[in-house]
């Protein structure tokens, strides 16, 4: 062999034990939507002069776990009966172990908190104060968020709105729904987890003094125009975009016009789930243009035990795959003792439940992959 053939072996030799090296050490990066995610890299070394053969395996996001629930009130008797047990997280004892093991848990507050008060409020009175004691219930549930996007949240007006905001911020709970303004109540608000971005946007129906403004603090009002909006503000940052509507007629087991336009209106501009409360009764559910749609979840905590309907209540169970995929399993929850809220006995048979609505017993409800994933 002559000297330059013999260099020029050596030279390729070094090569290829360098990018055996180098291959079998590195770490291949991309760049999905402003996140870091590895991507593993299978190497081929079965010949040391070929050049290696690299294979590409997209990570993949586990599956996001949601639960929501409906109203949840922490004034009047719930009050009393927390603080005669001298137990703030009595609400919510019985359910948990249920609520808390989510990636994210949601509820509507149907009570502003108001940090000095007189916490009693009479049997019969629809203006509620919840003392910031109660903050104990919803941490002991895991509660991610919470919508303040309904006809309570201003009955104690200013105060209680900044109060309310202000101690749930302060534990770590976002809000979405209302605000000093106009601008801050439509917000919403984006949530992380294991590489999931989901964004969580709250409308009420009420068309008076508690709806924010620009010059005046309240709550986001069920405006087509302006859901739209929203939701195509938040389509491009987020994996999903979850719409929480407070809405319908109360003590009733199907949605009205208003609520089934509104929630389709929410998907057709691309949102991915429309969950509702205020009925104080679960409502039908439909998926429509391949999303879900829960008209009405009903009472989780509350008071009304003055009927089997409105003592009774679901938590919604939403598993999303990385495909956006996805299934629901609705949980119905039983209220006791004037607001503990708990699952359904296993001793009773479960069609009793919905019976109550004349609703159809679920199975599990499953939708597709969107087209455009």
């Amino acid at each position: 062999m002559s000297w330059r053939n013999l260099k020029r072996s050596r030279i390729y030799g070094l090569v290829a034990v360098v990018l055996v090296l180098v291959c079998s050490l590195f770490i291949w990066w991309s760049v999905d939507e402003g996140e870091w995610s590895f991507v593993s890299l299978t190497v081929n070394q079965s010949a040391v002069s070929s050049s290696p053969t690299i294979e590409l395996r997209a990570s993949t996001k586990k599956p996001l776990v949601l639960i929501f629930g409906g109203d949840v009130m922490l004034s009047r008797t719930v009050n009393a009966k927390m603080s005669t047990y001298q137990d703030y997280a009595w609400p919510f004892r019985e359910i948990a172990s249920t609520t808390s093991v989510a990636d994210v848990t949601i509820f509507n507050l149907e009570s502003p908190f108001l940090k000095e008060a007189d916490y009693r409020v009479p049997t019969g009175s629809f203006s509620f104060k919840a003392n910031p004691q109660a903050i104990d219930g919803l941490l002991l549930a895991g509660t991610d968020i919470v919508s303040l996007a309904n006809n309570h949240m201003l009955n104690m007006g200013r105060q209680g709105l900044g109060d309310t905001i202000s101690l749930l911020s302060d534990h770590g709970i976002a809000t979405v729904g209302a605000g000093r303004d106009e601008e801050t109540a439509r917000q919403g608000y984006l949530i992380e987890r294991d590489g999931w971005k989901i964004a969580f946007l709250a409308y009420a129906y009420p068309n008076d003094n508690s709806v924010a403004t620009d010059q005046r603090p309240g709550i986001a009002t069920m405006d087509t125009d302006k859901l739209v909006a929203d939701i195509i503000r938040w389509r491009q940052q987020a994996d999903l975009v979850i719409i929480l509507m407070h809405a319908g007629t109360e003590y009733v087991a199907q949605p009205g016009v208003e609520q089934k336009a509104f929630a389709r209106a929410a998907i057709t501009a691309g949102a991915d789930v429309v969950v509702g409360h205020h009925p104080h009764w679960p409502q039908s559910w439909e998926i429509y243009q391949g999303k879900p749609i829960f008209y009405s979840l009903g009472n989780l905590v509350f008071d009304q035990m003055w009927s089997g309907a409105t003592s009774q209540g679901l938590l919604a169970r939403l598993v999303f795959q990385s495909d956006l995929s996805g299934q629901a399993e609705l949980i119905p929850v039983v209220i006791k003792d004037y607001g503990q809220a708990q699952l359904w006995p296993d001793d009773e048979p479960v069609a009793t439940f919905w019976d109550t609505y004349q609703l159809e017993q679920p199975g599990v409800l499953n939708w597709p992959a969107p087209d455009n994933n």
